[in-house]
Formats: C-alpha cells, sequence, structure tokens
C-alpha cells in the first residue's frame, strides 16, 4: 500500500512501527529519530514514512508506504483522504474506529480521575457514510485556479474536491451545484456551509470578505428557482446581514417527528439517525416530568420540545439571537410552555432560580466558567452532552468532587472520523 503521490520526493524517509493513535487520530510512530505524528495509520502497523521539517517540540510525517498492516486496516474508498482533513480514520474498519474512540473518550476521562471500570455505553450510526446533513467547505479563486473543497489536515490550503461520500445526497447535489454554477462567478476566498432546508433540499450559505459580482447574485436566485436548492445565503464584505435567496433556514426533523426550524448557518447535529437516538437517551436521563429542569446552550431546541411537556418548569438559555427566535417559534408551533432566555449562559445561570436538574450541551469549547454556578444551585441532577472529550474530561474534574458519575455513552455521530459526541450523567452526593 503506497502513498508516495502526496510526499515530497526530496524528504528524508524513514521507518518505524505505530505505538498508538491518539485523538487527532494521528498515529505515533517510533523511528530512529524519535517519536513522529503521521496521519493514516493503526496501532502495530510497521511504516515507511517522509519526515516533514521539525516544527516545535512535535516531529510530523507523511505516510509513504504500510509495510505491514494491521488486520483491522480496510481500504478508502474516498479518493481524496491522503488530502483531505476531514475523514482521519477511513482507513480503518468499523469495529477498529469504535474502539478508538471510546478509548479516546476514556484517556480523557482517566486523566481526572474517572475509572476504566465506569461503563460506556454506545450507540453507533446506522450508515457508515452519506449520513451529513451538514458540513463546513472553503473556497478560493484567484492565481492558484479554482477551488473548493475542505481544508487540509493542519492547513488553511484547501482540498479541491468534487465530490464526499460522507455527505447526505442532497449536500452531495448541492456541491455539485455551487461548484457548476456558482464557483467560476465567486471572487477572493471564504467559506460554503451546505445544510438541509425545509423538504428535504439542501440550503446553501456563502461568506466571502470579498466584493462580489453582480452575476453572482443572479446566480444564486436562478439556483433556487430551478429547484433542487431550497435557499442560499450570501454574506458578503463583513455584512451582518445575508442577501436571501428562498429559504436558507436550516430544517430538520424534531423529537415528535414534526419540522423542528434551526437558523440560517446555526448549529444542528449532523447525523439525524444518531441524533434521535441521542435525544431519546437524554429525555430518559434528564428525567424532566414534575421537576424544575434549566437547559443550556439550547439553540433552536433539540432538546428542548421533547423536554419541555410535563416539567414543573422549564427554561431555556440560548446566547445568539436567531437560535432564540427559532427555539420561540419551534415551541409556540408545538404549545409547549417554557421560558427561553437570551443571554450569556454563565451569567444566567447565576440568576437562575430553584433548579433540579440541568441539560447542557457546550460548544466545543466546553462550558468554562458554567459549572461553578451550576453547582452553587446544587441541582440533584447535571446532564451534560459533550462533542469533545478532551473538554468534557476538563469539566467534569469541577463537578466531581460533589456529584458521583452514573452514566457514560458514546454516540458515533461521525463515522470515518476521530470526532465522537457523549453523554455524561451526574448525580448530586448525598
Amino acid at each position: 500500500m503506497r502513498y508516495s503521490s502526496a510526499v515530497n520526493v526530496r524528504a528524508v524517509r524513514l521507518e518505524g512501527r505505530v505505538r498508538d493513535v491518539v485523538s487527532s487520530g494521528d498515529a505515533i510512530v517510533e523511528t530512529t529519530r524519535g517519536l513522529v505524528f503521521v496521519r493514516g495509520a493503526l496501532v502495530g502497523e510497521q511504516l515507511r514514512i517522509s519526515l516533514d521539517d521539525k516544527r516545535g517540540r512535535v516531529q510530523r510525517g507523511r505516510l509513504v508506504e504500510v509495510l505491514e498492516p494491521s488486520s483491522a486496516r480496510v481500504e478508502p474508498p474516498c479518493p481524496y483522504v491522503q488530502r483531505c482533513g476531514g475523514c482521519a480514520l477511513m482507513h480503518a474498519s468499523p469495529e477498529a474506529q469504535h474502539a478508538l474512540r471510546v478509548g479516546f473518550l476514556r484517556s480523557a476521562l482517566r486523566k481526572v480521575g474517572v475509572s476504566d471500570e465506569v461503563v460506556v455505553h454506545d450507540s453507533a450510526s446506522p450508515e457508515p457514510y452519506g449520513y451529513r446533513r451538514r458540513a463546513r467547505l472553503a473556497f478560493r479563486v484567484g492565481g492558484r485556479g479554482r477551488e473548493l473543497g475542505f481544508r487540509r489536515e493542519r492547513s488553511h490550503d484547501i482540498a479541491d474536491i468534487e465530490r464526499c461520500l460522507v455527505l447526505a445526497p442532497p449536500l452531495e447535489r448541492a456541491l455539485e451545484l455551487v461548484r457548476a454554477r456558482l464557483l467560476g462567478l465567486l471572487a477572493g476566498e471564504g467559506e460554503l456551509s451546505l445544510a438541509l432546508g425545509l423538504g428535504g433540499a439542501a440550503v446553501v450559505v456563502l461568506r466571502s470578505e470579498s466584493v462580489q459580482q453582480p452575476a453572482l447574485y443572479t446566480a444564486c436566485e436562478a439556483l433556487v428557482q430551478d429547484g433542487g436548492i431550497a435557499g442560499v445565503a450570501l454574506y458578503v464584505a463583513g455584512a451582518s446581514k445575508p442577501a436571501l435567496f428562498g429559504d436558507a433556514r436550516e430544517w430538520s426533523e424534531g423529537f415528535d417527528g414534526q419540522p423542528l426550524e434551526g437558523t440560517v448557518a446555526g448549529f444542528a447535529q449532523a447525523n439525524a439517525a444518531v441524533n434521535r437516538a441521542l435525544v431519546a437517551r437524554v429525555v430518559e436521563r434528564v428525567q424532566s416530568r414534575d421537576a424544575r429542569v434549566l437547559e443550556l446552550y439550547a439553540g433552536s431546541g433539540n432538546f428542548t420540545i421533547a423536554l419541555a411537556a410535563g416539567a414543573a418548569s422549564y427554561t431555556a438559555i440560548e446566547q445568539a439571537p436567531d437560535a432564540v427566535a427559532a427555539l420561540r417559534r419551534n415551541l409556540a408551533a408545538r404549545s409547549l410552555a417554557a421560558k427561553v432566555v437570551e443571554g450569556d449562559v454563565s451569567e444566567r445561570v447565576r440568576r437562575a432560580g430553584p433548579i433540579d436538574v440541568v441539560l447542557l450541551d457546550p460548544p466545543r469549547t466546553g462550558a468554562p466558567g458554567v459549572l461553578a454556578a451550576i453547582a452553587a444551585h446544587k441541582p440533584k441532577r447535571v446532564v451534560y452532552v459533550s462533542c469533545d472529550p478532551a473538554t468534557l474530561a476538563r469539566d467534569l474534574a469541577e463537578l466531581l468532587p460533589r456529584y458521583t458519575l452514573t452514566w457514560l455513552e458514546a454516540f458515533e455521530m461521525f463515522p470515518q472520523t476521530a470526532e465522537l459526541e457523549s453523554l455524561a450523567v451526574l448525580e448530586l452526593q448525598a
């Protein structure tokens, strides 16, 4: 198995064996020049690698050839996997991917004293490909020609791609249409976000600091009118509000089976099937009936609509104004009563009244500065949804002296990647 097309032929060549794989998906290779971090390898494999320039204390290299493959290795079906920064584990079997991701979670929690004896329950994605209902790409039009794709690993360079195997079919079609009808009209560089809109058609959000020509606006309007694209939002040259064509809001299926309104380029879970399993487990663990519930980072209501009915009181806090507006509309459409609060989460938590249960689903950075405010209210239960094991571990360390971890579950929201969604439930100690 050779990978020489991605390697500088004048770079130093080494051989080594993989000692470990870390949470970024990088393999640690033992060589005569020390430890080298390499993408695309598995524990125990003997490799031939190309050594990149050393930057700081970390040596990085590129995979040239797998001399002794692991039994868990599979042939990646994507032709871009060696130069795209997205699917760091596509070379591993589904079983090996699962073991690695759960290992990353255990390793992070072990550092804050969580024993390996804590059972990790898991929910796998039923679809290894074609599952992703939202994605963020980049484009650049200029001296190098036209590029549209994902950022390369640890780089601002763009891996130009024509298709992506993990995108849901409507998003793949949208990527094809953007490349064919909009890319040649774009100027400068920026970001492209794809998501699912109303009726399952894709929505396209373009952001650029460059002024765009009138022909691009005309093409965006035509793209929507021709069908297949629900809406386009075009943010240009730092504008706070986009030029809108069609309905560029993200829509998904709520836990009740009814449409759940999102926002233009807001946050939503990327895997519909796994999200349903996640929401069901959150409902089971929060136990909101007759409880005073505080939800933090509520977004547009992914959990709120499933939990608000039957609670003694329900308060949802969200910082983004667009998400707050969508959340209120989603509640009203279902005749659900909940107090929706817009503002800084840490500040608003401090002002909260008596609480029985806290549910939080923070961004990748976790909830620094919020945990102390939560603990001050002494809720009986804290249910924490995390998209990063490292920040989850850091935050749990702040709660564990007063709380006991009673449930830990891994949700494989992003097959082929090293990413992992997890759910931790903590109960107040007597």
